[in-house]
């Protein structure tokens, strides 16, 4: 089977969040919360509730519950409330989409800490592609840590490794391919373009192919899939000395570098150097004594004057008075 499995997470933060995503998966009210656009009503019947309370407020109440049997009474602001974890399948899949998800669900629910902290697992059949959305309230050791039980991009890399080769793997699906971005992306575009043309396929004399390519555009990595369409690592283009030596740098303020081989410009010495424009000092008050500077030569300083200890001549010229 060529289908891939997807899977996707992300933290819900914000004041009544729970409840906002809680309604969205239920189609309670049709929130502002998601892709409601893409929802179409007259399949929201279609949809199934595989755990959780009945209804919206229920899932709230029931987070609020599992919150104060750990003690935790309060969050700060930018707290990570919950996390959501969205499964889905490809349009042309042939399985139990039940099934899958129910394997998919507990998988999750084992991931992060059992099913006692899954709050709702919810199948969407109204949209595009079937999909699951499965809600997680991130208690760890009786506190709420959803930054720690999601991790960073390594952590995250390693959850989408293990649930293909625990679950998905088992249903014939292959991995889902890596997000091009950039020059691939375009280059995945190209190649896309490309094969449908040489192949004269009839999706380029369809009334929907404006749609069609809008959708290849915007993301080509299935249509690579589909096509049988194996892409080239994009070429680094090196540099030549010359560019690198003029280069601007990475500073929004950089200047080019150069390379001068010139003689370097004759330094100004200092009695050509203008002190006159120097603002003059006021004059010390009456009686201030005046101590004389005046050149002395070590030859003609008095031996007796100097300080083994502190290793120089004492001797001070006299004051004047002025």
């Amino acid at each position: 089977m060529s289908a891939a499995a997807f899977l996707r997470i992300k933290k819900l933060t914000g004041e009544g969040i729970i409840g906002k995503a809680a309604r969205h998966n239920r189609r309670s009210g049709q929130t502002k919360y998601g892709s409601d656009e893409r929802i179409d009503p007259e399949r929201s019947h279609l949809n199934q509730t595989m755990h959780g309370p009945v209804s919206a407020d229920a899932v709230v109440q029931l987070t609020k519950d599992l919150m104060a049997v750990a003690g935790v009474t309060k969050l700060r602001r930018d707290a990570v409330k919950g996390l959501e974890v969205i499964v889905s399948l490809p349009k042309n899949h042939q399985l139990n989409d039940r099934e899958y998800f129910a394997a998919c669900t507990k998988w999750i629910a084992d991931y992060f800490g059992g099913m006692q902290n899954i709050l709702s697992s919810d199948i969407h059949r109204d949209e595009a592609q079937p999909h699951c959305h499965i809600l997680i309230l991130p208690l760890l050791n009786g506190k709420m840590n959803g930054g720690k039980m999601m991790g960073y991009k390594p952590k995250l890399l390693a959850m989408q490794q293990k649930f293909f080769d625990d679950v998905a793997s088992h249903y014939g699906l292959e991995k889902a391919p890596a997000k091009l971005v950039g020059a691939s992306k375009q280059a995945a575009v190209n190649a896309v373009l490309q094969s449908l043309k040489t192949a004269s396929d009839p999706a380029l004399e369809s009334k929907a192919w404006a749609t069609i390519r809008d959708d290849i555009e915007r993301d080509p990595a299935p249509y690579v899939r589909d096509l049988g369409i194996e892409l080239q690592p994009p070429i680094k283009k090196l540099r030549t000395m010359a560019q690198i030596f003029t280069s601007k740098g990475k500073g929004k303020d950089s200047q080019p570098k150069s390379i001068d081989f010139a003689l370097p410009e004759k330094r100004q010495s200092l009695c050509s150097v203008d002190f006159h424009s120097r603002p003059s000092l006021p004059a010390p008050p009456a009686g201030t004594p005046i101590l004389d500077v005046v050149r002395i030569r070590e030859s003609e300083l008095d031996p007796a004057a100097f300080n083994s200890d502190l290793g120089e001549f004492v001797q001070r010229p006299p004051l004047r008075a002025p």
